[in-house]
């Protein structure tokens, strides 16, 4: 594994030499974790769409690092190895191939290449963590004689603090219970400790919101709204099939060349089914996605890695194999520098990275309030906002009363106290009508721009 961990470094290399800007998800996360770093709660003083537990996360991350991309770096760095080690250790012991080796982890490694945004710490990276724990609980299922009432219980807890990490970590729910069920045959018994299990992560946070008096605004933002966001594309349709078409097409080839040149045991061919299905629920949980960017897909890559690491087995020739494996080191690496390479050139990039070239001049320290969704500003000044999912906001707005809605408004601008406001969709005009203390405090300054009067 130490040539495995080297190799990961000399990958991550160029990356850094090509000074990819920071992304809009990223600011979002460090601000995230200002805020609550600063005392504010999550759903109630912050309103955003990122996971309980991933805010935590940031929040102690920014008392300890400061949020810095570094630290990002160096922590997602840790998590992928983790992943790399484990997979490749669960691999080797419900005995997935005939050969017990690294090429797995090899593999792996060479997939977290195909795009740059694997190796920041984003709420998918830590989620899929759990993830990954969750699938080998399911995957020692296979094996005979097992004792299914421990794995089952920790492949639901593992599911549910997935879920708690990244909103459309909920695809991984009908996942297992469709497998349990289809492949390793669930009791109702079984299957009712599965879904307890996975309530006990959502019970926790359901506690420590009732205890915080905002049980309802947990439950409303993350798990309601969740489902109704609009998505925002930070990439393009065609940008994800240049990243991800070459090794599903590998991973689909593998599948195929497995159940036609290979005789497999009983228990092969249902951790071959297992993943299967778990490679298509992944790439279904596009539905649940509110952000289209690479790092949302980081699921597949050890479903990919399995598949794969099949086709390399094709042959008993040493040529082969040798031609197959440099092939893949080449051309998977290049898939990601070149997208990136590509993307840095293109004005559609704007809608990924922070962008400040259209963005007003504003003193560093000055507080601002955004009602748009344009974050870009935040990178140069202090945030004074609640409202860092403007899109989230908006529909959470919109099912309150008149009344309820000028009552939210009032509380947060009397305590962020914004020195600056910056009207993107013409509302805040609107918001403040009838709230004479703000109509007397702000004055237009510009198109959308409303100054605080000293």
């Amino acid at each position: 594994m130490i040539g495995i961990f080297f190799l990961f470094i000399l990958f991550r290399i160029p990356y850094y030499l090509m000074d990819i800007p920071i992304t809009q998800p990223e600011l979002l996360w460090q601000l995230l974790g200002e805020r609550l770093a600063a005392g504010n709660l999550h759903f109630v003083d912050t309103i955003d769409s990122t996971g309980p537990f991933s805010a935590w996360i940031y929040g102690l991350n920014h008392i300890l690092f400061g949020n810095s991309l570094t630290s990002f770096s160096i922590i997602s760095f840790l998590l992928i190895l983790f992943q790399v080690f484990y997979i490749n250790e669960l691999l080797i012991r419900i005995n997935a191939y005939e050969e017990a080796n690294y090429l797995p982890a090899f593999i792996m490694v060479i997939l977290y290449q195909l795009s740059f945004d694997f190796m920041t710490l984003s709420p998918a990276l830590m989620g899929n963590t759990f993830i990954l724990l969750a699938i080998g609980q399911l995957l020692r299922l296979t094996a005979i004689n097992a004792n299914p009432v421990p794995s089952i219980l920790l492949m639901g807890i593992w599911g549910g603090v997935a879920f708690c990490f990244h909103f459309s970590y909920l695809a991984l729910l009908p996942f297992l219970i469709l497998t349990g069920l289809l492949v390793n045959g669930f009791s109702f018994q079984q299957l009712n400790l599965l879904l307890a299990s996975y309530l006990l992560p959502i019970a926790f946070c359901a506690v420590y919101y009732f205890w915080k008096d905002s049980l309802s605004e947990f439950f409303h933002l993350y798990v309601i709204l969740g489902l109704k966001i609009d998505r925002l594309y930070h990439v393009e349709i065609k940008d994800l099939l240049y990243i991800f078409s070459l090794p599903l097409a590998l991973a689909l080839i593998g599948y195929f060349s497995n159940n036609l040149t290979h005789r497999m045991n009983v228990n092969q061919q249902k951790q071959n089914q297992l993943f299967l299905f778990f490679l298509l629920f992944n790439i279904s949980a596009f539905f649940l996605m509110e952000r289209i960017s690479p790092y949302q897909f980081i699921t597949i890559i050890p479903a990919i890695t399995y598949f794969t690491t099949h086709l390399f087995t094709i042959s008993s020739k040493r040529m082969v194999r040798q031609t197959i494996a440099y092939g893949f080191l080449l051309i998977i690496p290049f898939i990601g520098y070149s997208w990136v390479f590509y993307q840095k050139n293109e004005t559609s990039f704007k809608r990924y990275k922070i962008d400040l070239s259209e963005s007003p001049s504003i003193p560093e320290e000055t507080a601002v309030m955004v009602l748009g969704n344009n974050q870009n500003i935040y990178y140069q000044s202090k945030v004074a906002s609640p409202y860092l999912n403007f899109r989230l906001t908006r529909i959470y707005f919109d099912g309150m009363s008149e009344m309820e809605r000028k009552v939210r408004i009032y509380q947060d601008l009397k305590k962020e106290s914004p020195e600056l406001i910056i009207d993107e969709e013409k509302l805040f005009e609107q918001w403040i009508r009838d709230i004479p203390f703000f109509e007397s405090h702000y004055q237009q300054d510009g198109p959308g721009h409303y100054r605080k009067i000293r």
